[in-house]
């Protein structure tokens, strides 16, 4: 088989990646980088890049402490060709099906993504209007983003994660965190899915992912993309605690808050970029690579919670977790300030927003069924 170029992202390479060549052994990719190859089977293909001109391979392989999750992208033609030539018929069936997803989605996004670069690329005058009307323009340019090219963000945010960090969605915390989200999340009548249904996309479908670090954080990407850190698994005494914190950030995705965010620092920038004759064209990967420090505005913590809070019902989950949770956190004694509140800070009037909810709702909570103490100890460093 013809080998063919791409970029190899996953555990041990540069953050940006590392140029690679490939071709296919039967129903295995082998990828070499460097002095070193990998070999495994692809699971997952997929269009990528915001116009969908990329393609990529998810694929799991052998690596220095046991199996690790890569992802290989291919930019040219050329080499997108050569791997469709060797796939297996499984793969070739997604490849199809990659192309036809990105002519469908593109006739659709191509409204939102022009509004929102014709707002980021207005010159010097209205950098006024966008200071002083931020979060109009940002919530108008968003709902006009079909959950397509949401998801496909959150792939981009999903590749950069990897590269910082290491993620895994297997072991006990990956089932813990999968089983919590997936009680939290399935067919619940937010208005974010509601009108997602209502002009033809689909739902978010959501990943869950453990990232080995030791802060106490997680976050939730636009598309789905959810990941907690052990150090938060570590940090919380029952599953109900950690269920408190996945809904305040689930919130925060069907709301897209996280896009919106994204769409202010990512408008700001480019503007002052124009302003000042220096648009580099990096602005879109800075706003995705800071996702875990955007900082959201009082009122969206506030609908956060309430949202958060209603799911917890919803699930029979006991909501109680989530206000015990962050009033211990910010109890905490010590000068280091969890990560956590350090974006998202709860303050005393969130604080008793929530026990008065709390007060006026009743649910009859069904066990999550987790060993608790197996899966801090499983994330004990």
């Amino acid at each position: 088989m013809n080998d063919f170029p791409g970029r190899l992202f996953g555990p041990g390479l540069p953050g940006g990646g590392a140029e690679a060549t490939a071709r296919w052994f039967g129903d295995r990719l082998e990828i070499a980088a460097g002095d070193r190859t990998w070999s495994g089977a692809v699971e997952r293909v997929d269009s990528a890049g915001f116009h969908g001109d990329r393609l990529r391979a998810d694929l799991r392989c052998a690596a220095e402490d046991g199996e690790a999750n890569f992802a290989l992208f291919l930019d040219q033609p050329h080499a997108r060709a050569a791997f469709a030539a060797g796939a297996p018929a499984g793969i070739a069936a997604q490849i199809d099906g990659a192309a036809r997803s990105r002519r469908g989605a593109g006739r659709r996004s191509l409204l939102g993504w022009s509004v929102l670069g014709f707002v980021l690329l207005l010159p010097v005058l209205p950098l006024a209007l966008f200071l002083a009307r931020s979060d109009a323009i940002a919530g108008w340019a968003v709902d006009r983003i079909p959950v397509e090219e949401e998801a496909r963000l959150g792939d981009l945010v999903l590749a950069q994660t990897r590269a910082r960090m290491e993620l895994t969605d297997r072991g006990p915390a990956a089932d813990a965190v999968r089983l919590i989200g997936e009680r939290l999340t399935p067919g619940y009548p937010s208005a974010r899915s509601d009108r997602a249904r209502a002009d033809g996309s689909p739902r978010l479908e959501y990943r869950w992912f453990v990232a080995d670090r030791p802060e106490t954080n997680a976050f939730a990407a636009p598309g789905g993309v959810v990941v907690v850190f052990s150090g938060l698994i570590r940090a919380t005494e029952t599953p109900e605690e950690l269920a408190g914190v996945i809904a305040h950030e689930v919130s925060h995705a069907e709301l897209r808050h996280s896009l919106r965010a994204m769409a202010k620092r990512l408008g700001l920038r480019a503007l002052l970029s124009l302003a000042l004759g220096d648009l580099s064209g990096s602005a879109l990967e800075g706003a995705a690579a800071n996702l875990t420090e955007l900082q959201f505005s009082r009122d969206a913590e506030r609908e956060a919670d309430a949202e958060g809070l209603k799911r917890m019902v919803a699930a029979r989950i006991e909501p109680e977790g989530m206000l015990r949770f962050f009033e211990r956190l910010r109890a905490a004694d010590g000068a280091a300030v969890p990560a956590f509140l350090s974006t998202h800070p709860a303050t005393a009037e969130r604080l008793e927003a929530l026990r008065r909810e709390l007060g006026a709702v009743k649910v009859a909570p069904a066990p999550l069924g987790i060993d608790w103490a197996a899966v801090k100890l499983a994330v004990k460093r």
